[in-house]
């Protein structure tokens, strides 16, 4: 809603409701009520007011009829203010902002209006007020009700513009405006009628079965709502369980949770030690990057979640700020906060918050304490998952990739490379010179230890240009996107050096003493690059390989060799 917006309906509230009620004092002499009749008017209208029906996202309110009686009755003034009243009653039961008072204006300024102009057409149409409504005959309350209809529909056609409404919000609207007025517009004037005979009674007669009928079909939505949430955190849960990559289940989750309940804050805390660290999180128009503080475990409602294992709701900030500890939103009043948990297994806390004042129901808890089940068995699997394939594709020992991984990344790039995404793929390999005699010299305990730390300074040297890989044994591999063959001799010569000139210190297992000895090795290395050697990654690896042995091997060892044509190695 524009600020532009928002002072044309001031605009028009000020011309339409006070002129409006005015002229209707002016024109329908209002007859006089008594206190039982007022307090019977009063108190049927706010009770109605409070037991609003929602039908498909469109809030209905079954308070038209009272109207139509206490217009038929006391004249047009009394209506439009039954109506003004009813409408404010309305409106602080669902809770509106002070910075939403716009909606109350324009619903005011449209309801004046339909009052109006059924009055006026009432009046024109030779109708009376009281008593003497009932020796009208049909023609005046039918225009009454014609023109009530009408005016509704046309102003709701205007208006739908402030704010904009969606043209399948607006039609459902209309058409359940359509079907309550048939049920409405008789009970008004069957009340009207039975008010003129019994007085005061008639509000009791007709009120009690309407109000219970409210009841019921709140009690029966509220069930529906229910078993709609429920089915909607089933299909949550699966899709939950369906990703096997922990980000994945926390952004499905936090895209999920906002759609599910009223938030403009959500958080998802984790374990870090005595620490509770937020893993990820929303915040309505702010920035998704922002950093969010620690907090510790067993401080605010988070660690009073944690203590008594179990989710809590507050209505308004007066009820939790005494437990705030830390990082709270500012402008929040709902909070709800969960356990994540997975049988005893505490894996985390759930934190939403909103700005509307008890924006969560009890319902809503048993939902989002499902669907924080849900998660913890999701991130548990994803963790499982991440955990089992990290081992079968990282080398336990050297912590580097393994084989596995290094054909599954090769074959990958090499897809890349046939897309155009890349240009070129360059593979070195590396083969520790005589590391059989270091083994049987030193012990396989050292030897381990050279691997280990030969795999720390490949790293180092290779970091921001490609990966490295143990392909076996004492060989690894490095792969280079986007590196040709000049590059790649370059940093494989690099290699060496750094294999070549800096001694390995090692246990010696085979002496009692275990002495720390300096050992020097030294390397022959391979090095092919495609699309210049090879098509595909069997290719590359083959004539990587070929010139290891051939141009490295052969060749006296710890040098570097690159593939060329027809089983030659060039230095």
């Amino acid at each position: 809603m524009s600020e532009r917006k928002k002072l044309v309906i001031w605009t028009l509230w000020l011309m339409i409701v006070p002129a409006g009620h005015w002229y209707a004092y002016q024109l329908s002499p209002s007859l006089h009520i008594g206190f039982w009749e007022f307090f019977a008017c009063l108190g049927t209208t706010i009770a109605i007011a409070c037991i609003p029906l929602n039908i498909n996202n469109t809030v209905v309110y079954l308070t038209q009829w009272i109207s139509i009686a206490v217009f038929l009755s006391y004249g047009l003034f009394y209506e439009m203010m039954l109506v003004q009243l009813a409408t404010i009653v309305s409106m602080i039961f669902i809770q509106f902002k002070t910075e939403k008072l716009y909606r109350y204006l324009l619903y005011s300024s449209m309801f004046t209006c339909i009052s109006f102009i059924s009055g006026i057409g009432f009046f024109a149409a030779g109708g009376e007020i009281g008593n003497e409504s009932l020796q009208n005959g049909v023609l005046p309350i039918t225009t009454y009700l014609l023109l009530n209809f009408l005016s509704a529909l046309l102003l709701r056609s205007l208006w739908r513009f402030f704010p904009p409404m969606k043209k399948r919000v607006f039609w459902m609207g209309l058409l359940w405006d359509t079907c309550i007025g048939l049920v409405v517009y008789p009970l008004g004037i069957g009340l009207f009628y039975l008010n003129n005979m019994m007085g005061p009674a008639a509000f009791v007669l007709i009120g009690i079965p309407v109000l219970s009928s409210l009841l019921f079909l709140k009690m029966y939505q509220s069930s529906l709502l229910v078993n709609k949430h429920l089915q909607t955190a089933a299909e949550i849960g699966h899709q939950l369980t369906e990703r096997l990559n922990v980000e994945e289940v926390l952004n499905l989750f936090i895209k999920k949770i906002t759609k599910t309940v009223p938030v403009e804050w959500a958080y998802i805390l984790g374990f870090k030690g005595d620490m509770l660290v937020v893993d990820r999180h929303y915040e309505k128009d702010s920035d998704p990057s922002k950093t969010i503080p620690s907090i510790q475990k067993d401080k605010g409602i988070c660690g009073l979640v944690l203590k008594q294992e179990k989710g809590l709701i507050y209505g308004k900030k007066s009820e939790w700020k005494q437990f705030s500890h830390g990082y709270s939103p500012e402008h929040a009043e709902s909070v709800m906060c969960v356990p994540i948990m997975q049988g005893k297994k505490m894996e985390g806390v759930l934190f939403l918050a909103s700005s509307r004042k008890n924006a969560y129901q009890k319902f809503q808890l048993m939902i989002v304490d499902i669907l924080c089940s849900y998660l913890a068995v999701a991130l548990s699997n994803a963790r499982h998952y991440e955990e089992t394939k990290r081992e079968s594709e990282y080398c336990p020992m050297t912590k580097i990739p393994n084989f596995r991984y290094f054909d599954k990344y090769i074959n990958e790039k090499f897809k890349d490379l046939h897309d155009r995404k890349i240009q070129c793929i360059s593979l070195i390999i590396v083969d520790i010179d005589h590391f059989k005699t270091i083994n049987d010299q030193y012990g396989h305990q050292a030897g381990d230890q050279i691997l280990i730390t030969l795999a720390d300074r490949l790293q180092n040297v290779v970091v921001g240009h490609g990966i490295v890989a143990r392909y076996g044994g004492e060989e690894f591999v490095i792969l280079l996107p986007e590196k040709n063959d000049k590059e790649a001799h370059e940093l494989a010569e690099t290699v060496r050096k750094a294999i070549a000139n800096h001694p390995f210190l090692v246990h010696n297992e085979l002496d009692p003493s275990s002495t720390i000895m300096e050992v020097s090795i030294t390397a022959s290395i391979g090095v092919a690059t495609a699309p210049k050697h090879a098509n595909d990654s069997v290719s590359l690896v083959k004539y990587a390989d070929r010139a290891l042995y051939i141009g490295a091997k052969r060749a006296g060892r710890n040098r570097v060799a690159r593939y060329v044509q027809a089983d030659k190695a060039q230095k």
